[in-house]
């Protein structure tokens, strides 16, 4: 049997998200969430805003992950961990949270904390 050796449990989610730039409407939903990070699922559209929302001079792709949780509304800046193409047209970004201000990691943390099996 396999066990998740992350060192932050992750819990599924569906989320509208937006990325990057301000009025992104590419429809891509956060698909699971943890204190760490999200995995996010996109079209090839938030390929494109991912790549115009330049990475800085070491080549470290940040960009600002905006969505509504239950207890509140987030603004998270995270980095470009992987991208991996799931079809044609489907794609999964995997993006860590940079730095979680202590309000929105207990917003994050009781929401996990909920739907952990």
């Amino acid at each position: 049997m396999l066990t998740d050796s992350r060192l932050h449990p992750r819990v599924d989610a569906d989320f509208e998200v937006r990325v990057g730039i301000p009025g992104d409407n590419t429809g891509a939903r956060i698909i699971n969430i943890s204190l760490g990070g999200v995995a996010i699922q996109g079209s090839q559209a938030l390929v494109q805003v991912l790549k115009n929302d330049n990475a800085n001079p070491k080549g470290v792709s940040e960009h600002v992950v905006s969505f509504s949780m239950p207890d509140g509304e987030l603004s998270e800046v995270c980095r470009l961990i992987h991208i991996r193409r799931l079809s044609q047209s489907r794609f999964e970004f995997g993006m860590k949270f940079v730095d979680l201000n202590p309000q929105d990691e207990q917003i994050i943390a009781s929401y996990v904390d909920r739907h952990v099996v």
